[in-house]
């Protein structure tokens, strides 16, 4: 059975080492520079990243809206492979996210993978929150930071 319309699936290739763009991707000490859609600020509660581990943050938006989220982590591989459900709090899961890295053409490529409930849950991101354009930020911005600090 085809997931394709629950899904949203964003790439990015950077000039950055693998293990790097990893370290980036787990350190709170380098998400708050990073994560998030041009204009959001990114703020960790906490984070314990590990198999059934969480990351508790906010998101705020330009406008000043705060958005809570919260992030329990299924699967990791260093520097390969991390997945988690993803959520506005415990127990409340929006999508299930696979974010893969790959060495490629002198860089990582950077593929993340957000799989709905449903379809009108996809929809809904999608339309009215800009979730694709939203992420292809976010990796932008991830970039940028690697670069900066590679």
């Amino acid at each position: 059975m085809s997931t394709s319309d629950r899904e949203v699936i964003i790439t990015r290739t950077v000039k950055a080492p693998r293990a790097l763009v990893f370290n980036a991707w787990t350190g709170p000490e380098h998400l708050e520079h990073w994560y998030g859609p041009d204009g959001f600020v990114t703020k960790t509660i906490s984070m314990d990243c590990r198999v059934g581990g969480q990351w508790k943050f906010t998101m705020t938006g330009p406008d000043g809206t705060v958005f809570p989220n919260m992030v329990v982590y299924k699967e990791i591989t260093p520097v390969e492979r991390i997945v988690h459900d993803h959520g506005e709090r415990e127990g409340h899961v929006l999508f299930e996210a696979t974010i893969t890295f790959v060495e490629a053409d002198g860089g990582t490529l950077i593929t993340m993978r957000s799989l709905f409930l449903t379809k009108e849950a996809r929809d809904l991101v999608v339309e009215k929150f800009g979730a694709i354009e939203g992420g292809k930020q976010t990796l932008a911005r991830l970039e940028e930071y690697v670069n900066r600090i590679h």
